[in-house]
């Protein structure tokens, strides 16, 4: 990774020059009092709105506010019966001490109640309801990525098409002129149609991905719900990346592993046994983040080509939009040019946003969520 490390550091003031905070292009809007998912909140609105998640977390409160009702009653006639027992322990004897018992009777009881919220409010169950969330998070990043993917493509897409349309209206009125042929008229034609099948494709799949995700969040698909972009990624952070540390991290993070190192085992057989499937388990661990590791190493290369390859198209753009301002350029030539512009820049958008999505994917194989 030191070489990684170098090339990260060499381009980061032209990442932080050239990559301005992204436009989300998923809502042409953003209303006053409208309803903005924003990345960085995802794990918050799933604990609101999710169902799922919500019965996870409110059956676990039920069950503690439960036990902890039949804790306080016992633990009120317990002290009531004790009060009794004390004021007839001169008096009545016997009566006292079918008091003493009761109340001895209703200590024990209360105490194996408190043992059970103990369980229910200790470490490792408030770990099972954070892993859960954990995951809900991981595949609602994963979706809000992905959305935002095909809303940027979307965008390059209704550009492609806009320059196809001004191209092959201009192609008609030369072939009425008698200046074009019914050949390339037909050939433009067929672009045409092919660019806003792709279009339409896209706007489906956007929409589609709108729906599961705000599904996920437990928000309705209103005009009023913004999904915000996503960050760009933190360029800092993955070149300070210690792959031995998280590599060690992410083996004994693995649920698999945990499971294979907590059985127990009685025979010389079974230790054996343990040993090696403490070993596959390890294997199969390493080899994951490993995995994760090299995705996120070639997604930094893949991202720097596409934020310089951005550079020079924004650099022609410039040039175009000044063209276009002094008269020199058809409307065609403009639009052209235009979607051009906008290709290189949802590829720059796309490349950015899998480099997110490959270091969060690495973050969660560290923390054991994969």
């Amino acid at each position: 990774m030191n070489k990684q490390r170098v090339l990260i550091s060499a381009f980061l003031c032209a990442f932080l020059a050239l990559n301005p905070p992204i436009t989300s292009f998923g809502e042409e809007s953003d209303p006053s009092g409208a309803v903005r998912v924003e990345y960085e909140d995802l794990r918050t609105l799933l604990k609101e709105g999710n169902l799922t998640l919500k019965k996870t977390i409110a059956d676990q409160e039920d069950t503690i506010n439960a036990y902890q009702e039949m804790w306080d009653t016992m633990k009120w006639e317990q002290d009531n019966m004790e009060d009794k027992a004390e004021d007839l322990s001169n008096e009545n004897g016997e009566t006292s001490a079918v008091y003493s018992s009761n109340a001895s009777m209703l200590k024990a009881s209360a105490s194996r109640i408190y043992n059970q919220i103990k369980n229910l409010t200790d470490e490792k169950s408030a770990r099972t309801i954070e892993k859960s969330a954990d995951s809900y998070t991981y595949t609602a990043q994963t979706l809000m990525n992905s959305y935002n993917q095909m809303a940027q493509n979307r965008y390059a897409a209704e550009k492609n098409v806009q320059a196809l349309e001004a191209s092959y209206q201009a192609l008609v009125r030369k072939s009425t002129a008698g200046s074009a042929t019914q050949a390339q008229v037909l050939s433009e034609k067929s672009s045409l149609d092919i660019a806003r099948n792709s279009l339409e494709s896209l706007r489906e799949q956007e929409r589609e991905l709108r729906f599961r995700l705000l599904t996920m969040l437990g928000l309705e698909d209103r005009e009023d719900v913004v999904i915000g972009a996503i960050p760009a990624p933190d360029m800092e952070a993955i070149a300070a990346i210690d792959f031995e540390s998280d590599k060690q991290k992410a083996v004994g993070n693995d649920s698999n592993v945990q499971n294979e190192r907590h059985t127990r085992a009685y025979s010389t057989a079974d230790i054996n046994r343990r040993f090696k499937q403490v070993g596959e388990a390890e294997g199969t661990a390493e080899a994951s983040i490993q995995y994760a590791y090299q995705e996120l190493e070639s997604r930094v290369i893949q991202y720097q080509a596409a934020l310089e390859s951005y550079e020079s198209a924004l650099l022609i753009y410039q040039s175009l939009q000044r063209k276009q301002a002094a008269g020199l350029l058809s409307n065609t030539e403009y639009l052209e040019g235009e979607a051009a512009y906008a290709q290189k820049q949802a590829a720059k958008e796309t490349a950015s946003m899998n480099l997110v999505q490959a270091y969060e994917s690495y973050c969660w194989e560290v923390k054991g969520v994969n």
